[in-house]
Formats: structure tokens, C-alpha cells, sequence
């Protein structure tokens, strides 16, 4: 099943390496990323996976990341 995050994240060189490899890394498969220049040094990302498990282990392990200030779920 395909579910969507919009990210909000610091802009600094690996961050979206560290985004994707920790999804993959959790079972989610990224199916396709959408990234945009923010504000002042930030990345917007909207990010669609395809896993059956629950998004809320996904969302809690994101919001751990130094990079990554907000995580929110997108219908």
C-alpha cells in the first residue's frame, strides 16, 4: 500500500541519503521522492512508500533523525 510524508529538513549534503536509507531500512520502499528548496537553508519533501506496515514506526524513526525537523502524514 502507498502512503505519503511531507518533510520538512535541513539542507545539508546526505540528508536525503539518510531519509531514504532508513526507510528502506525499516521495510519501506520508496516509490517516489519530490524535493524542493524551502526556506532559509530547508528541503521540502514529499515522500510515497509502499509497505503494509503501520507509517507511524516510519514517522517516529524520522523525527529521530538530527536533520529532519518535521514529519507529517499526507492523504
Amino acid at each position: 500500500m502507498n502512503q505519503n510524508l511531507m518533510l520538512k529538513m535541513v539542507h545539508v549534503e546526505g540528508a536525503l541519503i539518510r531519509v531514504l536509507g532508513l526507510a528502506e531500512r525499516r521495510g519501506f520502499r520508496p516509490i517516489r521522492v519530490n524535493a524542493s528548496p524551502g526556506e532559509e537553508g530547508t528541503l521540502r519533501v514529499r515522500l510515497t512508500v509502499n509497505s503494509v506496515r503501520p507509517l507511524e514506526q516510519l514517522i517516529t524513526q524520522l523525527e529521530k533523525l538530527y536533520d529532519v525537523t518535521t514529519v507529517q502524514r499526507v492523504c
